[in-house]
């Protein structure tokens, strides 16, 4: 590196330093570096090129290269444009005395003005003070046209003169520096911004996740084993008397909320690189299931208080058909379907009731529900109370009730078919009522299938249960 003249010297020049700074050399260096760069990244296209060229080489593992070169080929060219624009751009060597393009030789230039500016500055300043000196030695009553004084007043205008060509030089070799260094970034910035090499939002993003993947792969971790054994409690702890249904209640809002956080973690995943889509698949069953499984039981609950509703309705017309005078036909209607809804409430289940085996768009709605799920939640909670108090284990007890389907495991879904096969054998009897038992049970079985789904795609999310089961069974 050429020393540069001290940064006190540029005062004369009004500059508080160097106004060119730089090394041209070591422009030119890294110059060179990236022309190495950009001729080490031909070679390798070319070499790849060549190889996927060769005619004879005919298998799967020639077509998988041959189609991975197409795709490293492309992006080897735009590397090699990159590089070798930017190494035009700031020049491989420093040229003496000659406008160029390269900023390397134009900066050479440019200090050069800068330099012979700052002497000529010098020499300038030094005969202007000369010149006021010898102005300062005459008599104070030499005249004005005094040839002595004429001379030295000439002599101080030409020094002033050339002090300030000198300023108008470093201007211009300023101007020098600055357009080459502008040209310079330009030709690289568009290089860059043009030869699609250049990180977009989608590899930003890929970039995250790949930094993340860690704490991310720990969440979708757990929040998938909570998802699992959330769902298991749900289907084996709502037995026990008094809290078993609070438990449960709560463990079916739980699965759901932690299979959403799972699939959000793992979604994030595998849009990013980091992650398999089949953990992507498994959590949108397990929130798809647990969801359905909600749906199908607030399908089950509505259709289990519309047969009642309609049970009791249909008992009381069949009294009054048959001569029973009014109170007498509505105490025969309430004991042939005890525990039914009644007035507008009836009217409402009625209305709200599946009319076939699958849930409603309301019940989906209820089943995904966030508000649903925080109510379900705290009554669960709520309940809890009861088994601080004897007549709520008293009344535990008293409401449980033996499965009488697969579909009804659940105690809520087992003490509502208790109550429908509590209900009259002519109320069983009547066709809609029948009709309105059966879509209770297709919906129960909807519940049924949707939960062991959920808990199947969790334990293989979580574990790899099932996956593992059956290597065991075919290996």
């Amino acid at each position: 590196m050429t020393a540069r003249p001290a940064a006190h010297r540029w005062a004369v020049l009004d500059e508080s330093s160097d106004p060119v700074p730089g090394d041209p050399e070591e422009v030119a260096a890294l110059g060179r570096q990236l022309r190495r760069t950009a001729e080490a990244i031909e070679k390798e296209a070319r070499e790849i090129k060549a190889l996927a060229s060769v005619e004879n080489w005919k298998s799967k593992t020639a077509t998988e290269f041959r189609e991975a070169a197409d795709g490293a080929g492309d992006k080897l060219r735009k590397a090699f444009k990159r590089y070798d624009e930017a190494a035009n751009a700031l020049g491989t060597q420093v040229r003496d005395g000659v406008c160029s393009n390269e900023y390397a030789s134009e900066l050479h230039r440019a200090q050069q003005m800068a330099d012979q500016a700052l002497h000529d500055a010098e020499a300038a300043h030094d005969d202007l003070g000369a010149a006021q000196r010898s102005l300062d030695g005459l008599p104070d009553d030499t005249p004005k046209d005094d040839p002595d004084t004429k001379k030295y007043n000439r002599q101080k205008d030409q020094a002033s003169s050339s002090l300030s060509a000198a300023k108008d030089a470093l201007e211009a070799a300023k101007g020098i520096r600055d357009r080459a260094a502008s040209a310079a970034a330009d030709a690289i910035h568009d290089v860059i911004e043009g030869d699609g090499l250049k990180d977009g939002w989608t590899d930003k993003f890929k970039n995250w996740v790949h930094d993340n993947a860690g704490w991310l792969t720990q969440i979708s971790k757990w929040a998938g084993r909570i998802a699992l054994w959330a769902g298991v409690a749900a289907l084996a702890l709502g037995w026990i008397p008094v809290i078993g249904q609070a438990i449960a209640a709560v463990a079916n809002a739980v699965a759901l909320a932690a299979s959403v956080v799972a699939l959000a973690a793992d979604l994030v995943l595998a849009l990013g690189g980091e992650g398999s889509w089949k953990s992507v698949i498994l959590d949108a069953v397990g929130v798809a299931t647990f969801g359905i499984g909600r749906a199908a039981m607030s399908g089950a609950r509505g259709a289990a208080a519309g047969t009642k509703a309609l049970a009791r309705g249909n008992l009381y017309r069949q009294a009054v058909a048959a001569g029973a005078k009014t109170n007498k036909a509505w105490k025969i209607a309430n004991r042939g379907a005890q525990g039914a809804i009644r007035g507008k409430s009836a009217a409402k289940a009625l209305a709200a009731m599946p009319k076939g085996k699958l849930f409603t768009p309301s019940n989906l709605r209820e089943g995904f529900s966030p508000v649903s799920m925080y109510r379900d939640t705290v009554d669960g909670v709520k309940s809890i109370r009861n088994a601080f108090s004897t007549q709520g284990w008293r009344n535990g007890f008293k409401d449980l009730a033996a499965p009488r389907s697969a579909g009804t495991l659940d105690p809520e879904l087992a003490r509502t078919a208790a109550g429908l096969d509590g209900m009259a054998q002519a109320a069983k009897g009547m066709p809609d009522v029948a009709r309105g038992v059966s879509n209770f049970h297709g919906q129960t079985n909807v519940w049924l299938g949707a939960t062991a789904t959920g808990v199947a795609a969790g334990a293989e999310g979580a574990y790899g249960a099932v996956t593992g089961l059956y290597d065991k069974v075919t290996g």
